[in-house]
């Protein structure tokens, strides 16, 4: 499989790199209750971490580093925060907030979008907390479409993450639609 660029021959991602706070709680997280499969872990020499594979397609997958010494993490700056304002001044989950550059804001992975609402509810069961399903919305000649569907919840490091489906407006290639989310 090979994607469209122009300029190289690419074969989707090979892996992104994250870093966990707590190793276990990773893989239980993302093997667990997620189901991607860990396959490969490396040792760093003298203590230093470790760093570890999940497979989540044929091929693509996620890999996390575990430093005993790392850094606190910093939500707004290295990436998107959780946990926003309720009206009655309670605490909602959802994305909160800007991230700074050079940062990953969320990352997503393509579900099916009529998989979104069981998708919510087994997360919701497994004690995650998750927002209700996105519908995000563009404009364009046509008015105003539904172009994708999402729902966000976070890793055990607060990494937040998305299941999203294109809606069929949003697949269509070329679509000219200017993105306003809409919860």
């Amino acid at each position: 499989m090979t994607t469209r660029s122009s300029q190289f021959e690419l074969r989707g991602y090979n892996h992104i790199a994250l870093v966990c706070a707590d190793m276990q709680k990773t893989v239980d997280f993302y093997e667990g209750i997620l189901g991607f499969e860990l396959i490969k872990t490396l040792e760093f020499p003298g203590g230093g971490g470790q760093h570890f594979f999940f497979r989540i397609t044929e091929n693509d997958g996620i890999a996390f580093f575990y430093f005993p010494a790392a850094p606190s993490a910093a939500p707004g700056l290295a990436g998107a925060g959780w946990g926003t304002a309720g009206d009655h001044g309670g605490r909602e989950p959802g994305m909160s907030g800007a991230s700074a550059p050079r940062s990953m804001h969320h990352l997503s992975f393509g579900v099916p979008a009529e998989k979104l609402g069981e998708y919510r509810d087994r997360l919701s069961a497994q004690g995650i907390e998750v927002t209700d399903v996105v519908r995000h919305a563009g404009t364009s000649a046509d008015g105003e479409q539904e172009i994708m569907r999402s729902l966000y919840f976070p890793d055990p490091d607060g990494i937040v993450l998305e299941f999203a489906a294109w809606t069929e407006s949003g697949a269509r290639d070329g679509a000219d639609l200017r993105v306003a989310a809409e919860v």
